[in-house]
This record gives C-alpha cells, sequence and structure tokens, in this order.
C-alpha cells in the first residue's frame, strides 16, 4: 500500500507494509546481531548461534514450526518461523 502525504510545497511519500515485517528480513537481523555478539569468541560460544537466533526471532514476533519435521530448535531457516 503506497500512501503520498503533501506537506506544503512538498510531497512526502510513505511505503506501508500490510503485512509487518517479513520473516526473511527477521532472521537476517537476527543473524547479523547475533555473529556481531559472538565475534571473536571460542568455539563454544560460536556453538550457541543457533539458540541465540531463534530467541531473537521469538523477540521479533516469529516462533519455530515445530510442525515441520525439517525444521529443528534453533534452526536458521526463515522458513521455519511463524507469526506468533
Amino acid at each position: 500500500m503506497l500512501i503520498t502525504i503533501a506537506v506544503g510545497a512538498m510531497s512526502t511519500v510513505l511505503l506501508l507494509s500490510g503485512c509487518g515485517r517479513n520473516p526473511d528480513e527477521a532472521m537476517w537481523e537476527c543473524q547479523l546481531m547475533v555473529q556481531k555478539g559472538n565475534a571473536g569468541k571460542s568455539a563454544e560460544a560460536v556453538a550457541e548461534r543457533s539458540r541465540d537466533i531463534e530467541v531473537c526471532m521469538e523477540g521479533r514476533g516469529y516462533r519455530l514450526d515445530i510442525a515441520n519435521r525439517s525444521c529443528q530448535s534453533g534452526s536458521v531457516r526463515s522458513a521455519c518461523y511463524l507469526t506468533k
């Protein structure tokens, strides 16, 4: 949905998404955040990456699709997450 708002002589265009955020975008943000947090840490800390991504996705309004057999706890695929 595209909405144009005129402000004086200037006009501003706002792009509003009717569906909100998409899980691919949220997954990308979570992966980036977790990577930054794990930079320079030991292999044990890096092993927690998947769990941290799952927690991040939950914080952004998604839950793991446990009914999907190909999706396991800590999945790093956006297709494995559903909107809460």
